[in-house]
């Protein structure tokens, strides 16, 4: 009997570290949605930690029971956009033939409204932690925090063994989210005519990239 006592203690015990952490989860997540939201409209810059706790309705103290420091909230809600940048790339497209990165390019292009606050949330989020000179505290630290290929774990060198269409292949898909950070942040500011109807200017865009693209191929 003192066993089964024990038994249903240890249950109870169990039961309630569960829930207590899925309590955590549900209230970093919170969080996370708020300091995202706070971040896409006031910008990275503009956000303290006071803010965060104002709008979530908590003290400072409390919010700092949860995250460490605001560069942190910062990273995570930086892997969240990238997530939802990825997901929009099927394992099957990184087959890296020139017809593969043809079809990835019109893909990414043709998303961009759908995902136009990841590119914005990117580009700030660049510009305050990576556009750094190279061996900078602030360099060094984000190499530590992300990945280096901004669409998943894959390194291109897994794909394709030859080095010139890796490097083409590298050159694309980064020209291609750069582009598309400064289009989401500076919206008509990014080309020079701002007559030109946003669908019209990612379709002429996407038309130079699959010249470039076809040049390469021959």
């Amino acid at each position: 009997m003192a066993g089964i006592q024990m038994d249903k203690i240890n249950s109870k015990l169990a039961s309630g570290r569960q829930n207590g952490k899925h309590q955590i989860d549900w209230q970093r997540d919170r969080i996370l949605d708020i300091t995202q939201k706070l971040f896409l409209q006031n910008g990275l810059k503009n956000v303290r930690m006071g803010d965060i706790a104002a709008e979530s309705g908590m003290t400072k103290m409390t919010l700092y029971r949860y995250f460490s420091n605001i560069d942190e909230i910062a990273v995570l809600i930086h892997e969240r956009m990238l997530a939802q940048i990825a997901a929009q790339i099927a394992p099957e497209d990184l087959t890296m033939s020139y017809e593969a990165i043809k079809k990835l390019a019109h893909q990414i292009i043709s998303n961009f409204n759908t995902l136009r606050d990841a590119y914005c949330y990117v580009g700030m989020f660049d510009s305050l932690y990576m556009d750094n000179p190279p061996g900078t505290s602030v360099t060094e630290w984000m190499k530590t925090q992300l990945g280096s290929f901004p669409f998943g774990t894959l390194s291109l060198g897994d794909i394709s063994h030859d080095p010139i269409q890796s490097s083409h292949f590298a050159l694309i898909l980064n020209n291609l989210t750069w582009f598309l950070e400064k289009l989401a942040m500076r919206g008509e500011l990014t080309w020079s005519d701002p007559s030109i109807p946003l669908e019209e200017h990612l379709k002429n865009y996407e038309a130079m990239v699959m010249l470039y693209i076809d040049a390469q191929s021959k």
